[in-house]
């Protein structure tokens, strides 16, 4: 009989000694296990709450982390947490107890980081310097010590640590938006275009990189092609407004900062691979190019004629030449909706113009031989005392355009000046300024007097402030 069994007899297994030891054997395991179920459950909703991007989930879950064991770890990913869901304050509360003594360059990376968004450039500067101290060879340091540069307008300087960047492998992607955002401020639009439409070629959809894309094609005065660009992305529902905006400020006052996310390795993953970026890009879908946007299809039309290109699929951004007009995906765009249209519109004659003054405002009508619909016009507001209205496949009266311009010119209290022009594609464009702020409402009047002709109405009211 060997020891365990001479031990374990039924005897032995009553005395207390034995029943003590048996005792915290089985509370150990029992803690062991609950510990073990306890940490999987943590990090699977740590896991989801990452991958949903609820930044308050991961926050509570990391202070009560906290709560258990104040690490540095914990700190660290807490303040991430609060980093992404912009609470600035709270990061530098996270981490000040730890801040002086950490040796952890991501934790100073993040640090400065977010000093600098407070608009504390110098502080973050120094926590900057102190992370590359400890790690030569971090490319997210010398990326987001030259973002830090340029808002010192440091700009020798934050080319160097961009290029730092690049030599310690940072993401490619971001420092290369970052050039483009410092031939911005060098007002070199050509170099900045170039770089930028590396990103957008590949793919890359960043609010950032289309910001400041949007920002050179204004500064290159490829006001069309910038309108289109605006609509395709979705950044503004004004295009024109927001156009004429960016051509009169200066870039230190519309670029946008590439603010990186605090963690190299986890946040900032690129978010579309080669393979998608083949199938976004600008030389290979006529979707994300060609302009869907109705108003914006006909707007492309009051330019002047042009030569289509042979294919939408082939319009690309890739170089300079493209973005004349003759290449432009705007006028792609009008050639495919033209075709479109003519199924779905009829040619409209206009058989009158009036306008006159009322009390609050002036109206310009429109005597038309068909009932016109949203698709025979648009409006734009170019700016608040700018207007533009197309009218599509018309035909005008005998005495031309010039009688037109010459009726909408006899009132003139609110309109300062009227300018118009048709176009080969039989689009009549009247150029509208007035003298004070204003806004425009369109309506249909119903049948003339004598019941032969339709009547629409354009009434432009001071803009109430």
């Amino acid at each position: 009989m060997n020891y365990f069994s001479r031990y374990c007899k039924s005897g032995r297994l009553l005395e207390p000694k034995f029943m003590v030891v048996c005792s915290i054997l089985l509370f150990v395991v029992g803690c062991q296990n609950s510990t073990l179920k306890y940490d999987v459950n943590e990090q699977q909703k740590i896991y989801i709450n990452e991958t949903t991007k609820n930044y308050a989930g991961l926050i509570e879950l990391y202070k009560k982390r906290l709560q258990r064991a104040d690490t540095e770890d914990t700190r660290h990913k807490l303040a991430k947490a609060y980093y992404q869901s912009n609470d600035f304050q709270s990061v530098k509360r996270v981490l000040e107890p730890i801040i002086k003594k950490t040796k952890n360059d991501g934790i100073l990376i993040l640090y400065g980081h977010v000093e600098s968004r407070l608009g504390h450039n110098d502080t973050a500067l120094e926590y900057l310097n102190k992370a590359i101290e400890i790690n030569s060879k971090n490319g997210e340091a010398y990326n987001v010590k030259g973002i830090v540069l340029l808002k010192k307008r440091q700009y020798d300087a934050a080319r160097y640590a961009f290029n730092e960047a690049r030599e310690n492998f940072y993401d490619e992607n971001k420092v290369t938006n970052n050039l483009a955002m410092l031939a911005i401020l060098n007002k070199d639009y050509t170099e900045a275009y170039n770089q930028l439409n590396i990103l957008y070629t590949k793919g890359y959809r960043d609010q950032t990189i289309l910001h400041n894309l949007l920002f050179t094609l204004v500064k290159l005065d490829k006001m069309q092609l910038a309108k289109s660009f605006c609509l395709t992305h979705k950044l503004s529902n004004e295009p024109d407004i927001l156009v004429q905006e960016l051509k009169r400020i200066e870039p230190i006052d519309a670029i946008k900062f590439n603010e990186v996310k605090p963690s190299q390795s986890d946040i900032q993953k690129q978010y579309t691979t080669e393979k998608v970026a083949g199938q976004l890009a600008f030389n290979n879908s006529e979707t994300e190019v060609a302009i869907k946007s109705k108003n914006q299809n006909k707007s492309a039309n009051s330019t002047k004629s042009l030569t289509p290109a042979k294919s939408g699929s082939n319009v690309k951004l890739s170089n300079m030449t493209k973005l004349d007009a003759t290449n432009s995906p705007t006028n792609v765009a009008s050639t495919s909706s033209k075709q479109t249209d003519k199924a779905t519109t009829t040619q409209s004659t206009i058989l009158a113009v009036r306008s006159g003054e009322h009390g609050k405002f002036s109206r310009i009508t429109f005597e038309t031989e068909a009932k016109l619909s949203k698709k025979n016009y648009s409006i734009e507001k170019i700016s608040p005392t700018e207007f533009k209205l197309s009218f599509y496949d018309v035909t005008l009266p005998t005495e031309g355009i010039d009688r037109i311009i010459k009726r909408i010119s006899n009132s003139e209290r609110d309109f300062a000046t009227v300018k118009g022009n048709l176009t080969a594609e039989k689009t009549l464009i009247l150029e509208i300024k007035t003298k004070q702020n204003s806004i425009v409402k369109d309506f249909y009047a119903g049948s003339n007097s004598k019941g032969k002709a339709h009547c629409f109405a354009f009434d432009f009211y001071l803009e109430k402030k």
